[in-house]
């Protein structure tokens, strides 16, 4: 993993929240719970099946009321998507390591792998904003980090800027 690649997975536990908690890898959404068991997502083995969002929450991401959040991990990472990762990455368990290849893998996905390398950060935030609601530009209606506090914080932990 390149030092970038770090400062930006980083970046995203920090604007996540998930940063604050005693294990970053644990946390799930609003911290409600802690992952025990690191055998598959909270909610595939049926740990944690989530936390209700306000019906406003739901309706930003296009679902009906009464919907709930599965965001888990140190990248909080909804259930849907680990599933996607999960299958692309034919990733084992949902482990320290899982996550963070899921996280790349998600950077990638976005177009985004190679402007963090490339230490383009506003450039990936950007393409990543719809895959972490709390980065500017996110359209989910959950609170946000401002780029520049983002900024900030990825030369803090070694990221280098083109």
């Amino acid at each position: 993993m390149t030092t970038n690649l770090a400062a930006f997975l980083s970046t995203i536990s920090h604007a996540e929240g998930t940063d604050q908690a005693a294990d970053s890898y644990r946390a799930c959404y609003g911290y409600a719970h802690n992952i025990v068991s690191f055998a598959d997502h909270p909610a595939a083995t049926l740990e944690w099946t989530g936390e209700y969002l306000t019906d406003q929450q739901c309706r930003n991401v296009g679902l009906p009321p009464l919907c709930k959040s599965t965001a888990a991990g140190r990248y909080q990472i909804n259930f849907p998507t680990w599933r996607e990762c999960k299958k692309a990455l034919n990733l084992p368990d949902f482990t320290p390591a899982s996550q963070d290849r899921a996280a790349a893998w998600l950077i990638q996905r976005d177009g985004a792998l190679d402007m963090v390398n490339g230490g383009q950060f506003a450039d990936a935030i950007i393409k990543c904003r719809e895959t972490w609601a709390s980065l500017p530009g996110n359209s989910a209606g959950q609170p946000q980090r401002t780029l520049a506090s983002l900024t900030s914080f990825y030369g803090d932990q070694g990221g280098a800027f083109a």
